[in-house]
């Protein structure tokens, strides 16, 4: 075989080295100790680590790179335990067994027994081995000095109350304990109900009903949805359920995420409220974003009454007969789909809110599962007099004429846009104050007329966009809306 090349060694002869030399019992076992004492010294065990240089004979010849450490290594090793039985590896912690040791004679009636685990639980594992074994060598050794029989049995596995075989050994899980049923009992679903508890809202947001501008028709369905049955509990004791879904669709800025901002608020210590975005449901693990699905789901019945809330939920449930769709996505979309359709029968008090920009890209089989579909309209002339008020009011000095006519050019307006128009005026009277060369002379005054020339500019300043989108969301919620 040739080794040697125009370049040097070729990358097989290359291959066949570091083959050997991961087969080569000392250099494996210099490699360990290598990775050893750079774990020990990164957390701060720095006297074991020179105790183990010194034992090891370690040098400082070599050295470690910086992509090597032993974290990387344990979780590729796990990874691929569990891809290859099912399950991630498991560490017991040690407990002595219970060995009975009983003695009997011929000059007594009744056996004496000695358990020999009293002392174990009280010591270290090592110890109690220990005391274990020079107490049964003990007993071994009177009894054959006393010609006496001697019969050590192993004790019994301990059962609970309701019948199950318990063991002493516990195991010392990776995640959460205390789950809440055998469906979090390993290891691999506790890891992602750890991940899933992470998309619990839990923030302090004051908003209440009122400080929403329009969309009653939305707030009613949500109302009806969530704070009705937890209300009036008796009015869906006879087979009447719920809206268990609702999808919000509309132009960008309409008021999607306010309306679930306003439910979470005005349903603090009530409702579980799970906020759901892509980067908690995609994984790059195969067979992993499946598995956080169910786990949502599982923990939001296990938690109701809750909202599980799906904002963009287009990215996740776009159409499935593209060619350009992964497997995977195939796999996820199905699941999702499954979860969808039996809430009403396994999963209830569980209420799925979701919010689109495009409703025309989710396929057709997720609409069929949102029980109504609403478009989210722009505020028209009240709501944006009232919205424009609400957030000018106390800035500047607002005259009916002003006020009018500020309405009239955010016509086709979003209330972020019209939130971002007031933010731009208040920004302006930012600037004046900032470039005021003498403060000691004091804010130099503006004529209303000036400040109403500003106003003016800061509206027409913004291009709508909502318009642009509204006419194909009207015919589209006449088309698909309920």
């Amino acid at each position: 075989m040739k080794t040697q090349g125009k370049y040097g060694v070729t990358a097989k002869a290359t291959a066949q080295v570091l083959c050997e030399d991961v087969r080569n019992f000392s250099t494996r076992r210099r490699n360990i100790l290598y990775l050893m004492h750079r774990y020990l010294v990164e957390n701060g065990y720095y006297s074991s680590a020179e105790s183990l240089k010194t034992e090891g004979h370690l040098s400082e010849e070599y050295e470690l790179c910086d992509n090597i450490d032993l974290d990387a290594m344990y979780l590729e090793y796990a990874s691929f335990f569990n891809l290859k039985f099912g399950k991630y590896p498991k560490i017991l912690k040690k407990v002595g067994a219970k060995i009975k040791v009983e003695m009997s004679g011929k000059g007594q009636e009744k056996p004496v027994v000695k358990d020999i685990t009293k002392n174990a639980k009280t010591t270290p594992t090592t110890e109690a081995s220990l005391a274990n074994w020079h107490i049964s060598m003990g007993a071994a050794t009177a009894a054959l000095n006393n010609e006496q029989p001697l019969q050590i049995k192993k004790m019994e596995t301990a059962v609970d109350a309701n019948g199950q075989e318990t063991s002493n050994g516990y195991e010392i899980e990776h995640g959460h304990l205390g789950a809440d049923d055998a469906l979090f009992s390993s290891m691999d679903w506790q890891s992602l109900a750890e991940l899933v508890k992470t998309s619990i809202l839990q923030e302090n947001i004051k908003l209440k009903w009122s400080d929403v501008c329009g969309n009653q028709r939305a707030i009613e369905l949500i109302k009806e949805a969530v704070l009705t049955p937890i209300e009036y509990p008796q009015l869906f004791a006879h087979g009447l359920k719920p809206w268990r879904s609702l999808l919000l669709h509309g132009p960008p800025g309409s008021g999607k995420t306010f309306l679930a901002k306003a439910l979470y608020s005005e349903t603090q210590g009530l409702v579980t409220f799970f906020n759901i975005t892509a980067s908690i449901m995609v994984s790059k693990w195969r067979g992993e974003s499946e598995k956080i699905l169910r786990v949502l789901f599982h923990m939001a019945a296990k938690r109701a009454p809750s909202v599980i809330f799906l904002d963009e939920i287009e990215s996740l449930t776009s159409k499935r007969d593209r060619s350009t769709d992964h497997e995977s996505s195939k796999r996820f979309k199905n699941e999702l789909l499954q979860l969808l359709d039996g809430m009403e029968h396994t999963l209830n008090g569980v209420f799925v809110l979701a919010s689109t920009n495009l409703p025309w890209d989710i396929d057709e089989a997720f609409l069929r599962r949102f029980e109504k579909k609403l478009l989210v309209q722009l505020p028209n002339a009240a709501e944006r007099s009232c919205l424009i008020s609400r957030l000018l009011g106390s800035s500047i000095s607002l005259n009916a004429r002003l006020l009018e006519q500020l309405v009239e050019i955010s016509d086709q307006f979003t209330g972020d846009e019209i939130r971002l128009a007031c933010k731009e005026i208040s920004m302006h009277r930012v600037r004046c104050a900032t470039k005021l060369a003498d403060r000691s002379t004091g804010l130099p005054k503006e004529s209303q007329a000036a400040i109403e020339a500003n106003v003016e500019k800061a509206f027409r300043q913004v291009r709508p966009l909502g318009q642009k989108l509204l006419a194909k969301h009207e015919q589209w919620q006449q088309e698909n809306g309920s």
